[in-house]
């Protein structure tokens, strides 16, 4: 008789270790990386990484097809900047184009581009020696120039330039109202600073003003003319601290409104231009401008070399109608956002009457860049919350 095996199974025991003892707070410091051993490392991980993009890059720029891509854009550039040039070419040569505070900035780099495409240049501003200076560079282009001494800011003076520029040439084609002013201070600081106020509107709208009705009847007669007009960006934005610079701007921007309904039949355009902020001689005394993105005196004059190619109503920034759609469909979000902006930025030193010690300790604290000036704000917003 047979025996049925049976298999017996033998379960093996796992032995379960001894629990570990837990570190003190000593030997757990004593293990972790020190601070320096941390950036070291972090330092040594981006030299890696910077390393490896050069390379990559290098072998790109080296590669037949990374060449011609190269080579392609930079011809992609030249065309467009050929075609531009052209444009500007057609639509400028041989007319008398009057610029005013043309011996600077935005003014002096648009007069030398419309000279170098053809114009017949008119500079316009109050120092000789500077209209000299600007005027031997626009020759030294080969570019076509004068150059007439005038304060915007006298009326008298503003009607004897233009009696001066239509007796020796006949008429102007296109008005660039350049020439400006600008304050930054609070309304607290200008309780008896009225002159502020009167300085600005002198200069910005009624000077502005006094050129467009001294060159618009011959514009008129002609059928044939242009009015550009340098705004500002805080016409849109309604920056605070800038009541007196963005009134002036704002009336010379109702009154070409008003008066573009009626010269449009007659061929005359009046262009505005809201300017974003630019690096300029006229901003470098307010240091917080620098935790800002600003345009050079080139990319600002591109703005009036477009108005004059496309004769457009009106040119802005994507942040200056993102402002002008904020205020006008939330007015009280725009308001609260202003005056958190308002409160992260003091008044300048001068305003305040601030010490040069005192001016230069402040100045420590501002926003040195848009990542600083972002911690500042959120610090501000949610004072007094713990997280």
């Amino acid at each position: 008789m047979a025996t049925k095996a049976t298999k017996t199974k033998t379960k093996t025991t796992t032995p379960r270790s001894a629990p570990k003892a837990k570190a003190s707070p000593a030997a757990k410091l004593a293990a972790a990386p020190s601070a320096a051993k941390v950036t070291n490392t972090t330092r040594a991980a981006r030299s890696a990484r910077d390393s490896v993009m050069s390379t990559v890059s290098s072998v790109i720029e080296a590669n037949p097809l990374g060449k011609a891509v190269k080579a392609t854009r930079a011809v992609s550039r030249a065309v467009v900047k050929t075609r531009r040039a052209s444009l500007l070419s057609k639509a400028i040569r041989n007319k008398v184009v009057v610029v005013t505070g043309a011996t600077a900035g935005i003014g002096e780099d648009a007069a030398i581009k419309l000279a170098k495409a053809g114009a017949i240049v008119i500079l316009a501003a109050r120092t000789p020696e500077k209209l000299d200076a600007t005027l031997a560079k626009i020759k030294a282009d080969g570019g076509k120039a004068f150059a007439y001494s005038c304060d915007i800011s006298d009326l008298a003076d503003c009607d004897r330039f233009v009696k001066t520029v239509l007796d020796k040439h006949g008429h102007v084609d296109v008005l660039v109202n350049n020439a400006g002013r600008s304050i930054r201070r609070s309304l607290k600081y200008s309780f008896d600073r009225f002159h502020d106020f009167e300085r600005t509107m002198q200069l910005n709208y009624f000077g502005a003003v006094r050129l467009i009705m001294g060159f618009a009847p011959l514009m008129l007669e002609r059928k044939s003319g242009q009015i550009i007009n340098i705004s500002s960006i805080g016409v849109l934005t309604n920056a605070p601290r800038f009541s007196a610079y963005v009134a002036s701007k704002a009336a010379l921007d109702a009154f070409s409104t008003c008066a573009a309904s009626e010269f449009s039949d007659r061929k005359v355009d009046f262009t505005t231009i809201y300017m974003p902020l630019v690096a300029t001689a006229m901003t470098a005394p307010t240091k917080m401008y620098k935790a800002f993105p600003m345009l050079t005196p080139d990319e600002a004059s591109e703005m009036i070399v477009d108005a004059v190619i496309d004769r457009p109503k009106r040119i802005a920034t994507g942040l200056g109608l993102a402002g002008a759609v904020s205020h006008a469909l939330t007015p009280k979000i725009s308001e609260y956002i202003l005056n958190q902006a308002y409160n992260l930025f003091p008044d300048s030193a001068a305003a305040r009457g601030l010490t040069e010690a005192e001016a230069a300790a402040e100045e420590k604290k501002l926003p040195k860049g848009k990542v600083d000036m972002a911690r500042q704000l959120f610090a501000q917003v949610f004072n007094g919350v713990h997280w």
